[in-house]
């Protein structure tokens, strides 16, 4: 039997042979690749996330929203319009069946239609202006400056976990390193200067972690301001490039070395609003985070004034005191707790260069108040069992009783203290990150876990 292959019959019986599969699976794939793309457009609604934009708590947020939604719905979704509907309209209205495709058929030119030109080039223009009116508008009432008297934040990035520093005695965030006589940021045109004489930026070839005065209250990991004030931010960074970013506040600020850039924030009501830093800085940057906690300002007067008060002094003899020894031989060369007797002051000792501390980031979390925040390690474990630091789920009417309304977290505690880097990456034999500490015995890191309870 032969087959002759220039049959137009075989031909097309092949063709049907070779299609007919083919068609079959794209007919099974089509909806299963429609339902994965519903999947995901799904996915990316969800309510009530602790990083979403478009759930505004603050009026920063919602002015950045307020821009965004007329750009979207008014600009880009007429676009989308005109683009997508416009296209599909022509193809079907000049679609040409296969028998009747020539090659050489092209469609009118529209090339040199001065009239089409003129009109998609100016109408561009024009929109783009409008949005640059309006995007210049909110940009600069976003920088506007609350009273002298109100209340300013010191916010340092380090790898990786967030420094606030709040000026308590009203003489700014800086010291006079150099001896002249004046401070940066207060004498002249600094972070939080009033202006009027240059500024004496001298100091600021100093080493962060000795320009800035011991005098101001320090926490980690949590900023807490009160609620219905615009709190100003003073942002900068001790080591590498961060990010400051809480959503549901307001929208992203770079911390750079060497340099201190502007920002605020300003919650509508009390609760916790998450963030994260969002500028890549080294092992850890994804396990980053911060948080807001917003207090009504009289539950935010208590807590401030608490957060001035030296750390208790465990009685001798007890197991907490017995943990305050261990943490003065093994802690102190990174880490502070001010009880009057533990701190020390820089500014009083003749040699700043031989008590730095001996990280890449020049900094470590101040732990005097330590039981009084919610989490610890950059944000990333609950110092209570009973409260998570992954999501805003936070009773705030309970933060200034911590301890008496939470578990304390012993167990997470343990394993940071003793092997940390194993909970959190980093790279301590490069003054990165916090030293592993397997030469503690259980009763010393039970004493030291005990003793940073009684922070509160």
């Amino acid at each position: 039997m032969t087959t002759d292959h220039n049959n137009p019959t075989w031909h097309s019986s092949m063709r049907s042979t070779i299609l007919t599969p083919m068609t079959s699976f794209r007919k099974r794939v089509r909806p299963l690749v429609g339902l994965a793309v519903f999947g995901l457009a799904v996915s990316a609604c969800a309510d009530d996330k602790p990083l979403n934009t478009f759930e505004p708590r603050g009026p920063g947020a919602q002015q950045e929203l307020d821009l965004m939604w007329p750009i979207v719905w008014g600009i880009m979704g007429l676009v989308f319009l005109i683009v997508v509907v416009g296209g599909i309209g022509l193809a079907i209205k000049n679609r040409v069946k296969e028998e009747d495709f020539d090659p050489d058929d092209l469609p009118e030119q529209v090339h040199g239609w001065f009239a089409g030109e003129i009109t998609w080039t100016i109408l561009p223009a024009i929109i783009l202006a409008v949005v640059g009116v309006y995007s210049i508008a909110t940009i600069l009432d976003l920088e506007t400056k609350n009273e002298s008297s109100e209340l300013d934040v010191l916010v340092i990035g380090r790898q990786w976990w967030w420094e606030y520093r709040y000026d308590v005695d009203g003489d700014g965030f800086f010291v006079d390193a150099d001896g002249d006589g004046q401070i940066w940021g207060v004498d002249g045109e600094g972070a939080d200067g009033p202006g009027g004489v240059s500024g004496d930026e001298d100091d600021l070839e100093w080493p962060l972690e000795y320009i800035l005065d011991p005098d101001d209250v320090s926490t980690a990991g949590e900023l807490v301001i009160p609620t219905g004030n615009q709190v100003d931010l003073y942002i900068t960074s001790g080591d590498v490039i961060h990010s400051f970013w809480i959503p549901r506040l307001n929208g992203k600020r770079d911390a750079v070395p060497g340099r201190f850039t502007t920002w605020s924030v300003e919650a509508d009501a009390a609760g916790k609003y998450t963030g994260w830093c969002t500028e890549f800085c080294g092992l850890s940057h994804a396990r980053m985070r911060m948080s807001v906690i917003a207090l009504d300002p009289a539950d935010y007067t208590t807590w401030f004034e608490n957060q001035t008060r030296p750390a208790a002094v465990p009685a001798e003899g007890t197991p907490e005191f017995a943990g305050r020894e261990t943490f003065k031989n093994l802690c102190m060369s990174c880490h502070v707790i001010k009880d009057g007797e533990l701190e020390y002051n820089p500014t009083e000792s003749g040699d700043p260069w031989a008590t730095t501390i001996p990280l890449a980031s020049k900094g470590a979390p101040s732990l005097t108040h330590f039981a009084s925040r919610t989490s610890f390690a950059g944000a990333i474990y609950g110092q209570y069992r009973d409260i998570d630091p992954n999501d805003d789920a936070l009773d705030v009417s309970t933060y200034l009783n911590l301890a008496s309304e939470y578990r304390w977290n012993e167990a997470e505690l343990r394993r940071w203290i003793k092997n940390a880097p194993s909970r959190k990456d980093a790279n301590y034999e490069n003054q990165q990150g916090m030293l592993p500490f397997p030469q503690l015995g259980e009763e010393e890191l039970d004493n030291l876990v005990a003793s940073l309870a009684t922070l509160d």
